[in-house]
């Protein structure tokens, strides 16, 4: 279809805002950088404080084999599945590779270090983990190909070529994406913390009455926190808060009439919104204090791919779908033995270009054919931003004052978050009225809007199309 090359539509002048519709709730200004966090992050990591930061937890509850060692060793208790780190995910970190030896000299034990080095060197989690581009994906690939995903993405976003190529044109672009990418982020975790640990509306009234006349004479330190994005400070009791508050058969039914929306339009996936609920409704054995405080203060785009013919709901509906392009891939390779075995050589880059090309128009008609109205195709734009943010996060056990995760000292600290975003495009035909005018039609795209999948990996990129 048209949107393998080109994308001919007409540009609405709101497209920058529309994109963020479901989840930018307010305006505030952000500056927005490509450069990598400051050296003054990596200052914060021989903290004395504690270092459960990466625990994380699955959607059924159980602690991520990544928690620490400490976490571990205690009994059961109500984690907050949080990274709170200065240093980026190691799967975006490129290690340095291992030098060729070509020394005479060498003797056989250096040979089997180098190849010892180069076995960790690929085994690292920047090639197994997909690198910038992240899970569902064999490999990072080359920059050059990423590039050409990274504009083929903007392109579908209603960026016109020469906006794309240009780079002044494009930073511009860039800047507005990564601001919107950042008030994004603060208002999905701000949704997310009110939706799953609110208190019951009586509840909360009187928490937040302790609350001010605890701080009557604490000015400094609440014009302090009302200067973060998200501003979480919460306390857990030993068993769940809807079993407390006797209000269990209303939550159930909000979470119904949530599920019940269409979940395309939700700020936060679903997946991700499990794993919260499921650290909550996990909080029986000890009380805990929860805070987070968050800001963000600039964001970096990593990598933004384009998913033809695929969206996450037409997966759920049509769960075969998911292996559409490993079966793409097992064609190829078929392609490529069938010529070696007749004696020719492998497909040259022509010849595997134009198989793919004609797989993909094959991907999105079956797309347009299994839309609610057999006329839209879709396209899955995904984006993986770094958004570095000024940050306050501890968990503390009420009784016994012990840290459970992140840092005892209350200050804010420099770290990042890698955000996965994700966008449904669908492209239709516009201007036909029969199958004869198929030439004369124009292909239009109707943009979707934002949709936070994943962070820090905590849903292990919560990948639909693999």
């Amino acid at each position: 279809m048209n949107s393998l090359l080109t994308v001919a539509r007409s540009h609405s002048p709101s497209l920058k805002t529309r994109h963020f519709a479901a989840l930018s709730k307010y305006r505030r200004s952000v500056s927005s950088t490509t450069a990598s966090p400051s050296p003054e992050r990596t200052t914060n990591t021989a903290d004395t404080s504690s270092k459960a930061t990466e625990d994380a937890i699955s959607v059924d509850g159980t602690v991520d084999k990544r928690a620490t060692l400490a976490a571990q060793c205690h009994q059961p208790r109500p984690l907050f599945p949080w990274r709170s780190s200065p240093d980026p995910l190691p799967r975006l970190i490129q290690p340095a590779k291992p030098s060729v030896k070509s020394n005479s000299n060498d003797t056989e034990q250096d040979e089997i270090e180098y190849t010892t080095r180069l076995e960790e060197y690929y085994g690292s989690d920047y090639f197994t983990r997909g690198g910038p581009m992240g899970p569902g994906w064999p490999n990072p690939g080359e920059p050059w190909f990423r590039g050409m995903l990274y504009a083929n993405s903007m392109h579908l976003l209603g960026v016109s070529w020469p906006s794309v190529i240009m780079p002044w044109t494009r930073r511009d672009w860039e800047h507005d994406m990564e601001w919107g990418f950042c008030h994004a982020f603060s208002s999905g975790v701000s949704g997310m913390v009110e939706g799953v640990y609110a208190l019951p509306e009586n509840e909360t009234s009187q928490k937040l009455d302790r609350v001010r006349d605890q701080k009557l004479e604490k000015d400094t330190q609440e014009s302090e926190s009302e200067s973060f994005d998200v501003n979480l400070d919460i306390s857990l009791d030993p068993v769940p808060l809807a079993e407390k508050s006797g209000d269990g058969e209303e939550s159930n039914k909000k979470s119904s009439d949530i599920v019940s929306e269409k979940e395309e339009y939700n700020m936060i996936q679903q997946n991700l919104r499990q794993i919260y609920q499921s650290a909550k409704e996990h909080s029986h054995p000890s009380k805990v204090n929860i805070v987070l405080r968050t800001t963000p203060q600039s964001a970096q785009i990593e990598s933004m791919f384009p998913v033809f013919g695929l969206s996450r709901s037409m997966v759920e509906d049509h769960p075969h779908l998911r292996h559409t392009y490993r079966n793409l891939l097992k064609r190829l390779q078929g392609k490529h033995k069938e010529a070696v075995l007749a004696g020719k050589n492998r497909l040259n880059p022509f010849e595997v270009g134009s198989f793919i090309m004609e797989g993909l128009e094959e991907v999105m008609e079956r797309s347009a054919t299994l839309s609610e109205d057999g006329n839209h195709a879709s396209i899955t734009i995904i984006a993986q931003v770094s958004i570095n943010c000024k940050e306050i996060f501890c968990v503390r056990d009420v009784e016994s004052g012990e840290i459970i995760q992140g840092y005892s000292d209350g200050q804010p600290r420099d770290v990042t978050h890698l955000v996965r975003f994700e966008m449904v495009v669908r492209e239709k035909l516009a201007d036909v009225d029969s199958l004869d005018d198929l030439e004369d039609g124009d292909w239009e795209l109707e943009l979707g809007r934002w949709q936070i999948t994943d962070w820090d990996d905590m849903c292990n990129g919560n990948v639909f199309f693999t």
